[in-house]
């Protein structure tokens, strides 16, 4: 347990510091770009987040679970060979068909476009998974720390006007590059590669793709959004959207680091048939998400109407509205990401996985469709909430067997929504303090924070709960 506790605070960091560094200079970026140049890059960089999808696949889930699974360093070798060739080729396809995009579909705002190309080399130079399947957090976030400190300091000095966009785009991807190529420097620690022969690489294609059809149908929830956004309605509307969606991204990124960390021991523990424990431990780790989403859920929208004029500046009012939309993912998909990384990827049930994406791709391409030219970036949120509420709705009926953890999930649930209405009373009396903004917001995340934590404790104890038992040993 004390490994997973290690890992888990590893990728916490590492999951901050991917979306947290770049949120600092967020404030920055949308008083010397605007909305609207932020739009032309949320909207050039969801195109090219599609071709991003078919080169790495379901690489990063099945790559994970592939090399965890492993038993022996030759195994190992040949497992990491067989897959890193397979994703170097379906990269090239992707830069290739992305190239034809540029060429004869591509009409407007094409250097930008040009320019999101570098995210296709940042797929094909990504072994992150191989590190993650062998349980060294360590190393992803000691070798990317330097990378991202200097991408803050970076555009915080050069980025000075809209038309540096170009330079903005340069940076925030090539320092995913540049991160990407540094972990090949701790590579032979683990594996050394052996030329795999091609009927070895073709037997991961069906099992890679399993995984990749439900995340492409994903696309449709974050990125299929900013799409629409971009065609439908305007680069401001996208603008607006793309700030609020990072600063709800940094506490969501936080949730997700439990699936990552957690996807390599399950799949460890399921493939050494010991599955009990496997269970007792998925539904310990589901019930602290709960926990923490619902408290971080409620906590921003509850500072929303402070925090936007702070962080933002002025002509970004409608991201009050849009984070408060918003916040209820924080829950929602909190917990079907863990479920997918904890119970459906380990225990191989990608049927599951794949109808309910499919469903909820279908439900948020309906509501975008319905909603974006009325309603603009707040339509967009709509229809993302209502696709991952449809979409985690099918994947928990997988759990059908275990209705009792269920009813204790649901249970505790509901005494932290109880909490966070609480925490939500008090911060909005706070708010009616007359003192400065930024004084009013700092009292506002430290009052609730204390409220929702001295609720949840109480209940903890009161209640007898293993969580409050995990913090001890902790």
């Amino acid at each position: 347990m004390s490994k997973i506790k290690k890992n888990l605070s590893l990728q916490t960091i590492y999951q901050v510091l991917a979306v947290g560094l770049p949120l600092i200079t967020a404030p920055y970026l949308a008083r010397v770009l605007g909305s609207e140049q932020l739009g032309i890059y949320s909207y050039t960089s969801s195109i090219v987040a599609y071709f991003s999808l078919l080169g790495k696949t379901g690489t990063v889930n099945y790559g994970t679970r592939s090399i965890a699974s492993t038993k022996t360093d030759d195994d190992r070798n040949r497992t990491f060979s067989e897959i890193y060739f397979l994703q170097v080729i379906t990269c090239t396809i992707a830069i290739l068909l992305y190239a034809g995009y540029l060429l004869f579909f591509c009409r407007a705002n094409r250097i930008i476009a040009l320019l999101q190309g570098i995210t296709l080399i940042g797929c094909i130079t990504d072994i992150t998974w191989l590190f993650w399947g062998v349980e060294d957090f360590q190393i992803t976030v000691t070798r990317s720390i330097v990378v991202k400190i200097l991408t803050v300091v970076m555009i915080l000095t050069l980025i000075k006007k809209p038309e540096d966009l170009w330079l903005y785009t340069i940076i925030m991807l090539g320092s995913v590059v540049a991160s990407n190529l540094v972990y090949f420097v701790s590579l032979r620690k683990y594996v050394r590669f052996v030329f795999p022969s091609m009927s070895k690489v073709v037997s991961h294609i069906k099992p890679n793709f399993v995984l990749f059809i439900p995340l492409l149908a994903m696309s449709v929830y974050h990125t299929m959004d900013k799409t629409m956004l971009g065609m439908i309605s305007n680069f401001n509307q996208s603008g607006y959207y793309y700030n609020a969606d990072r600063v709800v991204q940094i506490p969501l990124v936080i949730i997700s680091g439990f699936g990552t960390v957690m996807l390599p021991r399950m799949s460890f523990l399921i493939s050494s048939g010991d599955s009990d424990k496997a269970n007792e431990l998925f539904f310990n780790v589901l019930k602290g998400i709960a926990a923490v989403s619902i408290g971080m859920a409620f906590g921003v929208g509850a500072v929303a109407r402070e925090f936007v004029p702070i962080f933002f500046g002025k002509g970004y009012e409608p991201c009050v509205l849009l984070m408060m939309v918003m916040s209820p993912l924080l829950l929602i998909k909190g917990l079907a990401l863990n479920l997918r990384t904890q119970y459906l990827i380990p225990m191989k049930k990608e049927k599951t996985f794949i109808t309910s994406v499919i469903i909820g791709a279908i439900v948020n391409l309906i509501l975008n469709i319905i909603l974006i030219r009325p309603f603009g970036a707040l339509g967009a949120c709509i229809a993302t909430v209502m696709a991952e509420l449809s979409a985690a709705v099918v994947q928990f009926t997988a759990l059908k067997g275990h209705k009792t953890e269920l009813l204790g999930l649901i249970k505790e649930s509901i005494v932290y929504v109880i909490v966070g209405l609480v925490m939500i009373l008090a911060v909005r009396l706070t708010a009616g303090i007359n003192t400065p903004l930024v004084v009013k917001l700092l009292l506002e995340i430290v009052l609730g924070g204390l409220v929702y934590l001295i609720g949840c404790l109480a209940y903890w104890k009161a209640s007898g709960s293993v969580l409050l038992s995990i913090i001890k040993k902790r």
